[in-house]
């Protein structure tokens, strides 16, 4: 499922949830570029100038940390998960909602237990301190579990309640995408 979907013709929540879904991969994208770019500046410095870059370990895993759990929260509602959808589409459709609704059931348990274990973690460590970084708190990197968890949640209840909404504008989207390619490549015939 596509995460951004035709702002005009969706139910209000799918379109708070695409602003949502937007801004994790905003912090996606800026994890994965801080973390390649302290991950790089640690070889450097420790090949180059013989000198470890004491603060590249503790802020990779503080990036890392946020990408696995926004960047999970955004596979399930993109349905990029690990999941075996030819065993669904071999059953009958009524035993394919069911497991549709038995995901989405489990999915909502493991937001769950990820903002309630999260948060204690988050709360226990709050007070700890990087011995590279005196600022920065342990409990600030474990709060992205009970953040994830949150949006996973509001993705969950998406997927719930939005489930036809969804795949009718995914469908939509696809038709429109594929009216779009067929143009261009008559442009690009017509060129030739």
């Amino acid at each position: 499922m596509a995460t951004g979907i035709a702002a005009g013709s969706s139910p209000a929540y799918v379109r708070v949830m695409d602003k949502v879904a937007l801004l994790c991969m905003v912090i996606c994208v800026i994890s994965i570029v801080c973390m390649t770019g302290l991950i790089f500046t640690g070889v450097v410095m420790r090949y180059f100038f013989e000198m470890g870059a004491r603060y590249a370990e503790p802020m990779s895993i503080f990036f890392t940390v946020q990408l696995t759990m926004y960047g999970s929260a955004i596979c399930y509602r993109a349905q990029a998960h690990l999941r075996i959808q030819l065993f669904v589409n071999m059953v009958p459709e009524l035993y394919g909602r069911i497991a549709h609704y038995a995901v989405d059931a489990l999915m909502f348990v493991i937001a769950l237990l990820m903002i309630y274990y999260g948060y204690s973690l988050a709360e226990t460590t709050w007070f700890q301190s990087y011995p590279e970084f005196d600022d920065i708190r342990v409990g600030v990197v474990y709060s992205a579990i009970p953040g994830g968890g949150a949006v996973l949640l509001l993705f969950v209840i998406e997927q719930v309640f939005f489930r036809e909404e969804l795949a009718e504008l995914e469908d939509d989207e696809m038709h429109h995408a594929l009216e779009l390619a067929e143009k261009e490549t008559e442009k690009r015939d017509l060129h030739t």
